[in-house]
């Protein structure tokens, strides 16, 4: 007798496939929310405003857009004629001030936002900016700000403010002598290194500026998931505990009830994963797979529990809720309850795309059954 091919018990599957069904809606969800606070606040447009001031003043200066034009008009004053400045120019302002950035990826001119960063020499977080009120406040002038800005349009806008040169006729030993003009700044010592490296060739060291960059934006990207991160873990805590998704109640349930297990694990088959989607509708599909989860039988919300369904039992709100129990043991009840919601919390540290990937291997090995027996058997 031929033997097929070992296949895990079905009821467990589907106990696993229900149980990171619930941790991948829960963390998308999370995330969807996420990114609908960050466009409120202005997160990806302000990260890249610090990050492109650290990368150019350090953070030592102050930096204000509405002065742009002017910052950029100071500086290609300084390159021409080698002369100090009377006060320490922004070159974050300088650059964006000019022809090239002035009003790349937003409407209108970078001179219209009303916003200034305070000198804050710490890195790793935004630092302190202010905006006229009569302008909308802090969070509107960050939503208007650019949240991309290549590194070819950043590396054309370094070489125009170095190199005043209305003919267009940029040669190294141009660029080599402005540069050597420039005020002490992190811009400076930057470009001075970089000139050192590349001899005679403007599109090496074009290219260089562009590298450099982009490394640097590849940390500020790391920044900004940083802080979105804890952001998510905020969201996603609230959001567990204000739709009451335990993962030990859920797990119970899915264990215990082999219709319920089966109806999630098959809703979890056509779940989406909000690829290409907006924040919006993202919200609205997830929000509409917690409830076709809930409709089939998965304890999410604050609903009453079944032990208090029964005829005769006798329970109050928390034992109602599922936070006490009617039967005693309250504590232990309220710390297993607890323990659901951190569970659940932690699940979303991989994120939703981690739990879906994860969903789509399940799904194959759900839809895997034993190999039929051959005609010998």
């Amino acid at each position: 007798m031929q033997r097929g091919a070992a296949v895990p018990n079905s009821g467990i599957v589907d106990l696993v496939i229900g149980l990171i069904f619930v941790f991948g809606v829960t963390a998308a969800l999370s995330s969807a929310i996420t990114e609908l606070i960050a466009r409120l606040l202005g997160l990806r447009g302000a990260y890249l405003l610090a990050g492109l001031r650290e990368l150019v003043d350090g953070g030592n200066v102050s930096t204000d857009l509405g002065q742009a034009a002017t910052a950029y008009t100071d500086m290609q004053t300084i390159v021409r004629t080698g002369k100090p400045p009377a006060k320490p120019v922004s070159a974050t302002a300088a650059l964006l001030g000019g022809p090239i950035l002035g009003n790349q990826g937003m409407t209108g001119q970078i001179t219209s936002r009303k916003l200034t960063l305070e000198p804050d020499g710490q890195q790793d977080r935004l630092p302190k900016m202010t905006a006229d009120r009569q302008a909308g406040g802090l969070w509107k002038q960050r939503r208007s700000l650019p949240s991309y800005i290549s590194s070819k349009s950043f590396a054309e806008a370094v070489i125009d403010l170095v190199v005043p040169d209305p003919a267009g006729q940029t040669t190294m030993d141009d660029i080599r002598k402005n540069v050597a003009g420039l005020p002490a700044s992190p811009l400076t010592q930057s470009l001075q290194a970089l000139v050192k490296n590349v001899g005679d060739d403007v599109s090496q060291f074009r290219t260089s500026l562009e590298r450099w960059y982009d490394d640097h934006m590849d940390r500020v990207s790391g920044w900004y998931k940083r802080h979105v991160a804890k952001i998510t873990l905020a969201v996603g805590a609230v959001l567990v505990v204000l739709l009451n998704i335990n993962a030990l109640t859920i797990g119970r349930t899915l264990y215990t009830d082999n219709a319920v297990s089966s109806a999630v694990a098959t809703a979890a088959a056509n779940g989406a994963r909000c690829s290409g989607q907006t924040p919006q509708d993202c919200l609205a599909q997830l929000e509409g797979q917690l409830s076709a989860a809930t409709t089939a039988g998965l304890p999410i919300g604050w609903g009453t529990v079944r032990d208090c369904t029964e005829l005769g039992a006798q329970c109050n709100w928390l034992d109602q809720r599922g936070i006490f129990s009617r039967h005693g043991a309250s504590v232990w009840q309220l710390i297993l309850v607890l323990i659901g919601f951190l569970i659940m919390v932690i699940a979303l540290v991989p994120g939703a795309q981690f739990w879906f990937g994860l969903l789509s291997k399940l799904g194959t090995l759900r839809d895997t059954g034993p190999k039929p027996a051959g005609a010998g058997s």
